[in-house]
């Protein structure tokens, strides 16, 4: 498994967001399919982290919004302002992949438990554009994953003239009618749901740098 080192290495070069082509990567991240609406993949922040999509902001949240000028030009703008949430992956207990679908089965022990202190299995598939891996750990380990409502991506905004972008997490209720989104930070330990060290979260940042589309 990726390294806490690698993890960093990877979000301080994320956070030098000026080579990132953030058209193609929304395209592509939406190619995935597994959110629905193509729109729901990249949404525009506002102050406090809560974030709305592309038809919220015209004025229609139940209409479809297809990934066009209009789309883009609306972004373009949000960068400007407090940016906006690209989604890039995701994180499913409740989704279940054949092994053989899988690029890479990862089994996580990392504690000194004693063998008949495990007793509930938990498997997460985590899937982005580039592919699905699946992530097995014991419950009793106190590894903490992603609701069905969540997904992990890129938070993006414009500082001082130059693009700036962080991992994060975007959490929203099942019907997607309002959208949270958290930074991921180092702060926390690898128990918690935010925190880089979590090596859920790690593995999905190594499967997402792989899916950020950088300018030519």
């Amino acid at each position: 498994m990726i390294s806490d080192e690698d993890v960093l290495k990877i979000a301080q070069k994320m956070e030098d967001a000026n080579n990132i082509d953030i058209k193609k990567t929304i395209e592509k991240a939406s190619n995935v399919g597994y959110l629905g609406e193509k729109h729901f993949y990249c949404t525009v922040i506002e102050d406090g982290g809560l974030t709305h999509t592309i038809p919220e902001i015209l004025g229609n949240p139940y209409k479809s919004q297809p990934l066009d000028n209009l789309y883009f030009d609306i972004i373009s703008k949000a960068l400007d302002h407090d940016g906006i949430y690209i989604s890039l992956g995701y994180c499913a207990s409740h989704i279940i992949i054949p092994d053989s679908e899988c690029s890479e089965i990862i089994e996580y022990d990392d504690y000194d438990l004693d063998e008949d202190e495990y007793e509930y299995m938990v498997e997460y598939s985590l899937i982005t554009s580039n592919g699905v891996k699946k992530f097995k750990v014991y419950a009793e380990e106190g590894i903490a994953g992603h609701d069905r409502t969540e997904d992990i991506g890129l938070m993006i905004n414009i500082i001082d003239g130059d693009y700036k972008a962080y991992f994060a997490l975007r959490s929203t209720d099942q019907c997607m009618s309002s959208f949270r989104v958290m930074p991921l930070k180092m702060d926390y330990p690898k128990e918690h749901p935010l925190s880089l060290k979590n090596p859920i979260n790690k593995i999905m940042i190594e499967m997402i740098d792989k899916t950020v589309v950088e300018k030519n």
